[in-house]
C-alpha cells in the first residue's frame, strides 16, 4: 500500500474550496487503521475569521442514516426486533402503502414510496423564504402528512430503490418505541459512548451553547450568506458532529465493529448493513448500490468502498472506508460549493495508490473548465460565452440565444462532443483543440475562444 500523500490531499481540498467559495472543511484520514491526518481548512465563521478545527461541529446530513441503521442493528442483535418485522408492528400507520413494508425496506430505501419532500421543506423553511410550510413536529404530524400517500406509491416493497427520507424518520420512531426512550438517547448509550464520541449531538440545547460550531452558509453564485442552523431533520439527517468524533466511527467500521478492543456491533449486523439490496439511482463508479444506511461500490481500483454522503443544503459531508486496506476518510463542510463525495473518493484514490485526477467526474470537470470562456466568430462579428453549470455547459450568444444547455456526449483526442435540442431535433455541438486554441462549432458558426469569461464576479462575503 502506498503511503497517503497528505500534502496532495490538502492542496486538492484547498483548491476546490477556493474555486467554489466553501468557507471551511474539516477532514480526517485513516490509514492502516490509524488516524494519520486530521485538520481544519478555512473559516468556520467567515465574518469573524475564526478557523475551523477537527473538533468543529457541522451538520452531517444523511450520514445520520448509517447511525440510525446501526441503532436498529443493535436492537436486532439484542433480540428485541427483526429486520423483517412489518413497520406497522411498531407504528400504527393505516395507509395501504405501508402494507407489506418491512423495517428492511425502510433501511434500504426499497419501500416502493418515492421521496415525498417533507424534510426538504422543513430544512429550506429554516433558513430561507420558501413557498411551502410543513409543521411536522411529531409522529402524529408525519402520519397526517402521509395521508394520501397510497396514490403516490410506485412499486411493490423490495422491487427498486426510491430514496425516502421519511422512511428514516419512521425508523427513528421505531428505535424509540423498541428501546423505550428517544432514539438518539439509545444511540448515545449504545454507540456514541463506546466510541468516545463526546462531540456528537442532536438537540439544539447541546449545540447552541457550544463555542466551536461552523456557521452554515448558503452559496448562491457569487454570494456567500450565513444562515441559521437548519434543525428539524431528525433521524433522516439531523445529527451534528465533528471530524475527530467521526474518525472514531469510521475506525470502528473499518475494524468490523470493534473499537479499541471493545465490540460495538457484531460483524453479522455490520455485514448486513454492507450488503447490496438495491441498485443506486446514479451509477458513478460501477455497481453502486445501497445496503442499510450505507452505499456500496463493489470495485474501485480493486477495492470495495463503503460510503455515505450528506447534505442539508448549507452543510455537506461525506465518509468512505475501505476495509481491505483498513483506510477511510471523513469530510465536513459549511457550504455546498463542491461535492464532498468527489473529494472523498479523491482521498480514497490516494489511499488506494491511484490518481484522483483520473476519476471520471474529475476529468469531466477539468474538461468543462477548459472550455469556459468568450468565443468569437470570423473577424469578431459575433460573440458567445460558454460557462460551466454543474455537469453541463451553458452557451449564450448573439444570434443564438441565452442559456443553451450543452450536454456532454463523449469525444476523443482533440475533440469534445456535446449536444442540445433545437425544437425536437438533437443538435450536435463540437469543441476542437488545435493550434488556434479552442474552437466551437455550433449550428452554422465556427467560433474561436478569445479569452477567459469576462462575466466572472468576485465573492461577496458577509460584513
Amino acid at each position: 500500500m502506498v503511503a497517503f500523500d497528505a500534502q496532495r490531499f490538502d492542496d486538492l481540498v484547498f483548491a476546490r474550496m477556493s474555486e467554489t467559495k466553501i468557507p471551511s472543511v474539516s477532514a480526517a484520514v485513516i490509514e492502516d487503521g490509524k488516524v494519520v491526518h486530521m485538520r481544519g481548512f478555512g473559516w468556520k465563521d467567515a465574518g469573524a475569521a475564526s478557523p475551523a478545527t477537527p473538533q468543529t461541529l457541522y451538520g452531517i446530513g444523511s450520514i445520520t442514516k448509517s447511525f440510525v441503521a446501526l441503532a436498529v442493528g443493535k436492537l436486532v442483535e439484542s433480540g428485541k426486533m427483526d429486520f423483517h418485522d412489518q413497520v406497522t408492528k411498531y407504528i400504527p400507520l393505516k395507509q395501504k402503502a405501508f402494507q407489506g413494508v418491512e423495517v428492511h425496506h425502510l433501511l434500504s430505501h426499497t419501500s416502493g414510496i418515492p421521496g415525498l419532500g417533507s424534510l426538504e421543506v422543513i430544512l429550506f423553511s429554516a433558513f430561507r423564504e420558501y413557498h411551502h410550510w410543513l409543521p411536522i413536529a411529531s409522529l402524529d404530524d408525519m402520519s397526517s402528512f402521509l395521508d394520501g400517500v397510497d396514490d403516490w406509491t410506485v412499486s411493490k416493497p423490495g422491487a427498486r430503490l426510491h430514496y425516502l427520507n421519511e422512511g428514516f424518520v419512521l425508523l427513528g420512531e421505531i428505535v424509540s418505541k423498541v428501546s423505550g426512550g428517544h432514539w438518539f438517547d439509545y444511540l448515545r448509550a449504545e454507540v456514541l459512548a463506546p466510541l468516545a464520541m463526546k462531540r456528537t449531538f442532536l438537540a439544539r440545547s447541546d449545540i447552541s451553547t457550544d463555542i466551536d460550531v461552523a456557521t452554515p452558509y448558503a452559496i448562491r453564485g457569487a454570494k456567500v450568506t450565513p444562515t441559521p442552523i437548519p434543525y428539524g431533520s431528525g433521524a433522516a439527517g439531523g445529527i451534528m458532529s465533528c471530524a475527530a468524533d467521526l474518525s472514531n466511527y469510521v475506525t470502528m467500521l473499518i475494524n468490523g465493529g470493534e473499537f479499541e478492543g471493545k465490540r460495538v456491533v457484531s460483524w453479522d449486523i455490520l455485514s448486513k448493513m454492507e450488503t447490496p439490496y438495491a441498485k443506486w439511482s446514479a451509477e458513478n463508479y460501477g455497481g453502486d448500490s445501497y445496503g442499510y444506511g450505507l452505499m456500496i461500490i463493489p470495485d474501485f481500483h480493486g477495492h470495495k468502498v463503503v460510503r455515505h454522503g450528506g447534505s442539508v443544503d448549507v452543510y455537506t459531508s461525506d465518509m468512505e472506508y475501505v476495509r481491505d486496506i483498513r483506510s477511510g476518510v471523513v469530510l465536513l463542510s459549511n457550504g455546498t460549493g463542491y461535492s464532498m463525495g468527489l473529494l472523498g473518493m479523491s482521498a480514497v484514490s490516494l489511499l488506494a495508490g491511484a490518481d484522483p485526477e483520473e476519476l471520471r467526474a474529475v476529468r469531466l470537470e477539468r474538461l468543462l473548465r477548459r472550455l469556459e470562456g468568450q468565443y468569437t466568430t470570423y473577424k469578431d462579428t459575433l460573440v458567445a460565452e460558454v460557462k460551466k453549470a454543474g455537469s453541463f455547459l451553458m452557451l449564450s450568444g448573439e444570434d443564438i440565444g441565452n442559456n443553451i444547455v450543452l450536454v456532454p456526449d463523449g469525444g476523443e483526442g482533440e475533440e469534445a462532443r456535446f449536444f442540445t435540442l433545437e425544437g425536437a431535433a438533437r443538435l450536435e455541438v463540437v469543441f476542437k483543440f488545435d493550434q488556434h486554441g479552442v474552437e466551437l462549432f455550433f449550428e452554422r458558426y465556427r467560433y474561436r475562444r478569445a479569452g477567459p469569461s469576462p462575466l466572472r464576479t468576485e465573492t461577496t462575503w458577509p460584513s
